[in-house]
């Protein structure tokens, strides 16, 4: 049994692993698996994050690649000997060559994020961007947009959440003028506690929010942000 992380990189090695060990592939993993009279059943996400699965694996070799946050973290001392290995490896030995890396920002990585602070059309225009940077920054967080945010070229299509963009499993998604349209649900559904901030009660997004604000993002957000501060000191 091979368990591998189910964030960007890890979805493009867990099929070409399997494929080298012709293992079974059990992606978007929330749950270590269930093994009961000789099954191997995993429960994973499925239709884009609309709905779970009950997957089994029968085949000798098994991957699991579990989704970014699906466990917390757990203190677990052990005894173990570290061991120093230092690996004879060339430069030439490697069939590819890392001539540069460009970092297109600093910022906490979206797929891995564990709290996430994202902004729809309720904001009005890019150029109302500043206080979700900052609310993003005092938090820690990544931050991300609606497609119709994306789509208009107020943010990168990378910040992009939803059922044709990144699928995401933080611990804290914070939805601040987003509707709540379903392909965008489908994206953040494996989110632990989601928060709405929207100035419309009827917005879709309440029905499946942990906890919701209604109020203008405009007098909500800046004061969020003096509380963060006062807090920090």
């Amino acid at each position: 049994i091979v368990v591998l992380s189910n964030s960007f990189s890890g979805k493009g090695l867990a099929p070409r692993v399997a494929v080298k060990l012709k293992a079974g592939l059990a992606d978007g993993a929330v749950e270590l698996p269930k093994i009961d009279g000789g099954k191997f059943e995993i429960k994973k996400t499925a239709f884009s994050g609309k709905a779970f699965a009950i997957t089994e694996l029968t085949s000798p070799n098994k991957i699991i690649a579990l989704n970014p946050n699906a466990f917390g973290v757990k203190e677990n001392p052990t005894d173990a000997v570290i061991e120093n290995f230092a690996a004879d490896i060339k430069q030439s030995d490697l069939g590819t060559v890392i001539k540069d890396i460009v970092r297109a920002t600093d910022k906490v990585s979206l797929p891995d994020a564990e709290l996430v602070v994202s902004a729809g059309r309720g904001l009005k225009g890019p150029e109302n961007w500043g206080m979700i940077e900052e609310l993003a920054g005092l938090l820690g967080a990544a931050t991300a947009c609606s497609k119709p945010v994306s789509d208009a070229d107020w943010r990168p299509h990378s910040e992009h959440v939803g059922q044709t963009g990144i699928a995401i499993s933080p611990n804290l998604y914070i939805a601040i003028g987003i509707s709540g349209a379903i392909q965008h649900l489908a994206g953040v559904s494996s989110s632990k506690v989601i928060v709405v901030i929207n100035k419309d009660p009827e917005a879709p997004f309440f029905k499946v929010a942990d906890y919701g604000i209604v109020g203008d993002a405009f007098e909500v957000v800046p004061k969020l942000i003096e509380a963060l501060k006062a807090h920090k000191g």
